[in-house]
């Protein structure tokens, strides 16, 4: 039939197009972030986008439920709001028969939802907590960015830095440094012509050696000041931090182990909760999106736009606290069940609880 094909189509390239929407603004603040930590040397530049690439699915997986969500209010309500709804009813279409229009859309964006939250997610996470436990194995002599100052532990170091990134040029590095007694503090000032990676078991490994330099030691609003020159000098040079590493472990588990580890580990029974929610939060927010997206032509399209975007998020933030319950072992992971339950009888409440109305014109 003409217009399932006409209904489905266009619910779903709205679904596509503000999921797009959102990626891009949400995945923009994601990149500043990432960016802001190459520039500070604390994750190396040309795996900014491979983090990101690997942090894109666990933003999908919420943003599709959403898109659909507010495809199917937009695209639906367009139809109340041109009076072609009630045409729809005239001819003895109701709810149920919109429903079979819209099953094929949904399925397709429930197994998209689906493949992200059950591989894709997770794999992601894996290969993000890969690079990330690479970054912290490498020293900060491997962030360092030349000719720029940046923090370096407690130490903020200026350089010039080889081709090969072995050496570095014009070395000048600032601590601030207590006193025994915690109460003065102490400006620390090093200066050398070049500076060396080395090892050093005394300083705990991995070392820079500076060489043909002076020590400057000053304290503020004193004119007091020692200065020490020197031909070589070693310093402990800290693990680079690495950056973005907010990912916890269980949720890079592969989902067949984490579906078995569920009985005995609540943190694994919550993200597998978690894993087959975002599955089920598709066809259930559908549902509601169907009464949600009935508006009065002279009320405008998007009256109840922002209520139902309430909702939505309700449903979003009661998952996740549901999630951190089962997580102290607070709650049953039937709670997940629940909390389905309810939006599922609210969405069949509002569809079939009162008369179908028509759209008045």
């Amino acid at each position: 039939m003409i217009i399932r094909r006409y209904i489905g189509s266009q619910v779903l390239f709205t679904t596509l197009a503000v999921a797009g929407l959102l990626t891009v603004i949400l995945m923009s603040g994601r990149l500043i972030q990432f960016f802001d930590n190459a520039a500070s040397g604390k994750i190396a530049v040309n795996l900014v986008t491979v983090v990101l690439w690997y942090r894109l699915p666990g933003f999908l997986e919420l943003i599709l439920p959403l898109g659909l969500f507010m495809g199917l209010l937009l695209v639906l309500g367009r139809l109340y709001l041109d009076n072609e709804m009630a045409v729809l009813s005239a001819a003895g279409i109701g709810p149920g028969q919109h429903i079979r229009w819209l099953t094929p859309t949904v399925a397709l964006i429930t197994v998209m939802t689906a493949g992200l939250a059950v591989w894709w997610t997770p794999y992601g996470y894996a290969e993000a907590d890969r690079i990330s436990a690479e970054q912290k194995e490498r020293s900060a002599f491997d962030l360092i960015q030349p000719g720029r100052f940046q923090r370096v532990g407690d130490r903020m170091l200026y350089a010039d830095l080889s081709d090969d990134r072995t050496l570095l040029r014009d070395v000048l590095i600032l601590e601030s440094a207590k006193d025994k007694d915690g109460r003065g503090e102490r400006q620390i000032i090093l200066q050398a012509d070049e500076g060396l990676r080395v090892t050093d078991p005394r300083l705990g490994g991995a070392a820079i050696e500076l060489r043909n330099g002076e020590r400057w030691e000053v304290r503020p609003g004193e004119a007091d000041f020692q200065r020490v020159r020197f031909d070589s000098y070693r310093m402990r040079m800290p693990q680079a931090d690495a950056g973005e590493r907010e990912v916890s472990t269980i949720k890079a588990v592969p989902t067949p182990e984490l579906r078995a580890r569920a009985a005995g580990e609540p943190k694994a029974a919550a993200e597998w909760g978690w894993r087959w929610s975002v599955i089920c939060l598709v066809p259930v927010v559908s549902l509601l999106a169907l009464p949600l997206s009935r508006v009065n032509p002279r009320q405008g399209r998007y009256l109840k736009l922002l209520p139902a975007i309430v909702l939505y998020i309700s449903y979003v933030v009661l998952l996740v606290a549901v999630k951190n319950g089962v997580e102290k072992s607070e709650l049953s992971d039937y709670a997940f069940w629940g909390v389905h339950l309810i939006y599922l009888s609210l969405g069949l409440f509002l569809l079939y609880g009162r008369p179908f109305r028509r759209a008045r014109a």
